[in-house]
């Protein structure tokens, strides 16, 4: 469990260990991730840790299974509902916790990207933090401190967790997993068929969008509109995009493409391109994330992309 991560981790990891061994566990932790990529494996080893404490073997092996499995009831894990976290995930999760646990005697609840909460929310977990309920653990991530409250901030012990080499593979999808995975498995990121079809139908649309520049707006509904259904889609497409064109950055200063290793034909397709160009690329990207993010609406915020895409050509 936390031992594999004994030297990689070392501060983090004997702060857990500590904890754990001495009973002295905190109500409430604040993981700054640093785009870790194995963040969620260091944080759930941290959970199994606590929940086989003075387990025999088989009973750790059952009770790590059911965690891998999502299904063990004395945790719980908030995700964003579309690009917020909303008061009515944690009102759920206050209303179930107020109730006797069944598994274990403690209990714990991980909300990951925490700087997603809306106001309400953020207050609502708040009173949470300041008035503890016995042996129930909060555990909040986030790969942007800065936009935690700090009135949150000071209620948790924060533990800022360390970068860590990726190990890349000749599979580019994997790679990209492994970049963009933030709060659930690589494997299970890998494993949902809808995000491979996105991440083929996205390195599509970026071959289209070279070739054809801005004649791609004319058939923009069958290349985006018609494929990427939601704001959260079209935000998952950005994100491939903007590590294609970085990784297309690192093959023209390195000459060695890392995430898209399986698209070197692409990579050298568009090798031409000088490097204040693919930069050009990077910031117009990085302004329709923070449209998209913003609600602006998607069609009008694809349209300027493929418009500045062409500027950047001329």
């Amino acid at each position: 469990m936390l031992d594999k991560y004994k030297d990689s981790q070392n501060v983090v990891y004997s702060l857990l260990k500590n904890a754990i061994n001495n009973d002295k566990l905190s109500h409430a932790y604040l993981f700054d991730v640093n785009n870790n990529p194995y963040a969620m494996d260091i944080i759930l080893s941290f959970v199994k840790e606590i929940f086989c404490l003075n387990k025999n073997s088989e009973e750790q092996d059952i009770i790590c299974k059911r965690i891998d499995d999502g299904n063990f009831l004395e945790l719980k894990i908030i995700n964003p509902d579309g690009l917020v976290i909303k008061k009515e995930q944690l009102s759920d999760l206050q209303e179930e916790y107020s109730m006797s646990s069944i598994e274990s005697d403690r209990r714990i609840y991980i909300i990951n990207n925490c700087e997603r909460m809306n106001l309400q929310a953020a207050n609502s977990i708040l009173k949470f933090l300041e008035e503890p309920l016995p042996n129930i653990i909060a555990i909040l991530v986030t790969n942007n401190i800065n936009n935690v409250l700090k009135t949150i901030i000071s209620r948790c012990q924060v533990l800022f967790l360390k970068k860590e080499n990726i190990v890349f593979t000749d599979n580019s999808f994997r790679n990209f997993a492994s970049i963009i995975t933030n709060g659930s498995s690589i494997d299970d990121f890998v494993n949902n068929e809808k995000n491979k079809l996105l991440f083929d139908n996205t390195i599509s649309f970026i071959e289209y969008l070279e070739n054809n520049k801005s004649y791609t707006i004319v058939y923009i509904k069958t290349k985006m509109y018609d494929i990427f259904k939601d704001r959260i889609d079209n935000l998952f497409a950005v994100d491939i995009m903007i590590n294609f064109y970085y990784d297309l950055l690192r093959f023209k200063v390195s000459g060695q493409a890392y995430i898209f290793n399986e698209y070197d034909y692409l990579i050298n397709k568009f090798s031409y391109m000088n490097v204040d160009k693919i930069i050009l690329r990077l910031e117009t990207l990085l302004d329709v994330k923070k449209m998209l993010l913003s609600n602006v609406n998607i069609n009008l915020v694809l349209d300027y992309l493929i418009i500045q895409f062409e500027r950047s050509c001329s």
